[in-house]
């Protein structure tokens, strides 16, 4: 109890009402604390953990995937890329 409501308690009654408030109170407080932990639990659920470790790893592999594009653009065209170049040259100079 605060020194403000405190200082307004005068008579038996009030005493009374400042009690039935903190009552009030404490089961507002329970309450949010109830949906807290219900929240937590959603949150730690299996489905959802597994979830967030798949999302994770897509994450990573996308992560991976586009360095792995960036290193390519650097080394410059594979040696696939180059031997099917050299094939198609050859087959068009054939049929020439």
């Amino acid at each position: 109890m605060d020194s403000h409501r405190f200082h307004k308690i005068k008579s038996l009654s009030d005493i009374k009402l400042e009690k039935e408030r903190l009552r009030y109170e404490q089961l507002l407080a329970e309450n949010k604390l109830a949906e807290n932990i219900q929240s937590v639990k959603q949150m730690a659920s299996i489905t959802s953990l597994f979830g967030s470790i798949t999302s994770g790893f897509e994450f990573a592999h996308d992560i991976f995937r586009k360095i792995a594009d960036i290193i390519a653009l650097f080394r410059g065209p594979s040696k696939k890329k180059k031997k099917k170049k050299n094939i198609k040259t050859q087959q068009e100079t054939e049929h020439q």
